[in-house]
């Protein structure tokens, strides 16, 4: 029996980040961006980096949205992940590569400065527009992506994201 996964949107006052890396032939990605309470993309961001791990390219997917999320403002932030091993070590679980401490300090040292934030784990079906900016095959660095640079692909799926028509999951 297929589970289906949605999408939601954050409470008002808070902005929801979702974020994903990618890594396919020695190429690593990732992508964070952010959403309002209606479901509404308001920023994203896109970089590219050798880096060789896909749990790695996760936390950069996070601190990068985080600080993202500084950039304007954000008091209350939503991470959501479909990476449980990066989750965890947000979350002071699990045993931490000393390769990821300088992105986690980081990543912490942006939420300290906000009023409240959280951290919870979606199936990558339900992050589709995450998965589609960290595959994004820019050159190495980053790219801010405005809500009027959005590309077909990541509004088609913002907007079934709003409409919460789900997706499937096949257990």
């Amino acid at each position: 029996m297929p589970l289906i996964v949605l999408w939601e949107p954050p409470c008002d006052g808070w902005l929801k980040l979702n974020t994903d890396g990618s890594l396919a032939d020695d190429r690593g990605g990732y992508g964070a961006l952010i959403r309002n309470e209606r479901a509404e993309y308001v920023m994203g961001i896109a970089g590219r980096l050798d880096l060789p791990s896909i749990n790695l390219l996760e936390l950069k997917a996070i601190e990068q949205g985080v600080w993202l999320a500084r950039s304007i403002e954000a008091a209350r932030v939503w991470i959501e992940s479909d990476s449980t091993t990066a989750l965890a070590w947000l979350c002071g679980k699990g045993k931490v590569p000393w390769t990821a401490l300088r992105s986690l300090r980081s990543t912490h040292h942006g939420l300290a400065q906000m009023e409240d934030w959280k951290a919870t784990h979606i199936h990558r079906e339900g992050n589709t527009p995450a998965d589609l900016l960290a595959a994004y095959q820019s050159i190495k660095g980053e790219t801010k992506v405005q809500p009027n640079q959005l590309w077909h692909e990541i509004s088609k799926a913002i907007v079934e994201d709003k409409l919460m028509q789900g997706y499937s999951r096949i257990r």
